[in-house]
């Protein structure tokens, strides 16, 4: 999920964190307690390509609108072109998409993610098992099979003062999310430093403004996450 501050300081807007260090562990989606005492769900992302091995983001955009689909092929881009051993590539029928991404219904979005007193939430990700069973809580995180076989991205119609760089931020985010990758921002959950351990996984680092590509911190978790190291 993205969400977004919509405090201005100096005509500049931020993020609100749920929310520093570098380590060598993957954050997952879903988890409970904080600092020593978390606990985990390790939920994995299971359709790859079985020629190279690589993990398989078959992605339908038909349903993706306005701006929305204007800065799609950057995020896509972004992830297809990196270092993480995954394919995100755009399909509608054959071979069959596992990846949703839609533009919701005004009246959808304000009755599902209501804006709060200096929140804004920009996207959604509900991840499916392989038994089809949605994915969007610790709680079904908890009862699932934790093998993913789906995801559907829900993106805000009309989100406020949004910029190019949001708009193409807030899908590679969402796009970290189907891979199972949670964020990496918040302070009980070993939170990574966004000036020396860049994370596009960080609302604190997307306040920096500096870029929306996976940096190394996803592809490092990416790797260990899947067994690619």
């Amino acid at each position: 999920m993205m969400t977004k501050k919509l405090t201005i300081l100096l005509s500049m807007f931020t993020l609100f964190a749920f929310l520093t260090s570098t380590s060598a562990f993957a954050h997952e989606m879903y988890f409970t307690g904080s600092g020593s005492s978390v606990t985990e769900i390790k939920l994995r992302w299971t359709p790859k390509n079985s020629s190279t091995g690589r993990l398989k983001i078959l992605i339908n955009k038909q349903s993706l609108t306005g701006t929305w689909a204007t800065y799609f092929e950057d995020a896509r881009t972004a992830w297809h072109s990196s270092a993480v051993p995954g394919e995100f590539t755009t399909t509608t029928t054959t071979p069959a998409p596992n990846t949703y991404m839609a533009t919701t219904t005004q009246q959808y979005w304000d009755t599902m993610y209501p804006d709060g007193p200096f929140t804004e939430t920009l996207g959604v990700t509900d991840l499916y098992d392989t038994n089809g069973s949605a994915i969007n809580s610790y709680a079904t995180a908890s009862a699932s099979t934790k093998q993913l076989k789906g995801a559907n991205i829900y993106l805000n119609p009309s989100p406020n003062s949004a910029s190019a760089f949001t708009y193409r931020f807030t899908m590679s985010h969402e796009l970290g999310h189907v891979l199972a990758l949670g964020h990496s921002h918040l302070p009980q959950y070993k939170p990574a430093n966004p000036n020396t351990d860049p994370s596009i996984m960080s609302y604190d680092y997307y306040a920096l403004g500096l870029s929306y590509l996976p940096q190394n911190h996803e592809v490092r978790e990416v790797k260990e996450m899947y067994g690619y190291q």
